[in-house]
């Protein structure tokens, strides 16, 4: 009955969100005690539902939810693969040949081969680059994505029963600590979830603009950052930028 409710559209409210500060009319606000005529379609039953959305993207809050979601984790996992490879570098517990996260892409882009890992001659890409990359996810992928597009029905008939939703399938597999044994902690998980895989997709168009006005790494930048915060801030970057932009023109 779950599944249908949400596949319709239709959200379902359960009794122990009710009881979650999190959850419902009450809920904390992105303006706080501040008089606002806030969405009436953000009613307080979505995970980490603030009533945030002056662009009017959450019109649909299953799609919006779906969506958002999965981005969140994406960027969670993808800036734990961004901050890894360059402290282990930088404490020398391990030696890669590129550690740097936007290099690494720039240089599949060119063909150059890296070894994969830091290990010599592991190499899954070599010169070929993106199109053996992209030939690889595309097979790791398409299971998983079929399975997110049509329901976690689809897994049925190959013997694979979650007990949850499309975002929350649950079972061994996507569950093994079981934390959604208690419906009330779970519910406050999922608010906790959301807020990190907010903070991470902010924390990537950091990065992205780091990259492009000091070309180095997120940890070199913050370890820059706090031996002078007066000259290594975001603001002189930029203005150095764009000195060297105009220069450079």
């Amino acid at each position: 009955m779950a599944r249908a409710r949400r596949r319709s559209g239709i959200l379902s409210y359960p009794f122990h969100c009710r009881q979650s500060i999190w959850y419902g009319e009450d809920r904390p606000r992105w303006l706080g005690p501040i008089s606002y005529d806030y969405p009436t379609y953000l009613n307080g039953q979505l995970p980490g539902d603030y009533g945030f959305d002056i662009w009017g993207l959450s019109k649909d809050p299953v799609a919006l939810q779906n969506y958002e979601i999965l981005h969140g984790r994406w960027a969670m996992l993808a800036a734990l693969g961004a901050l890894i490879p360059e402290l282990l570098n930088l404490t020398g517990l391990f030696q890669f040949v590129e550690p740097v996260w936007w290099r690494v892409g720039y240089s599949k882009l060119k063909a150059d081969t890296l070894d994969y890992l830091g290990i010599p001659g592991l190499h899954f890409a070599g010169s070929q680059g993106v199109i053996v990359i992209a030939i690889c996810q595309a097979l790791l992928m398409v299971g998983r994505e079929y399975a997110r597009y049509c329901g976690i029905e689809a897994l049925e008939p190959l013997g694979i029963y979650l007990p949850g939703d499309i975002n929350y399938p649950g079972g061994v597999l996507f569950d093994p600590l079981d934390l959604s044994k208690d419906p009330m902690a779970f519910e406050e998980l999922k608010v906790k979830e959301i807020k990190n895989g907010r903070l991470a997709m902010v924390t990537w168009l950091g990065f992205y603009v780091q990259a492009a006005l000091t070309g180095k790494g997120p940890v070199q930048n913050l370890l820059e950052h706090i031996s002078d915060p007066f000259h290594n801030n975001h603001s002189e970057v930029s203005l150095n930028f764009l000195e060297n932009s105009l220069t450079q023109s």
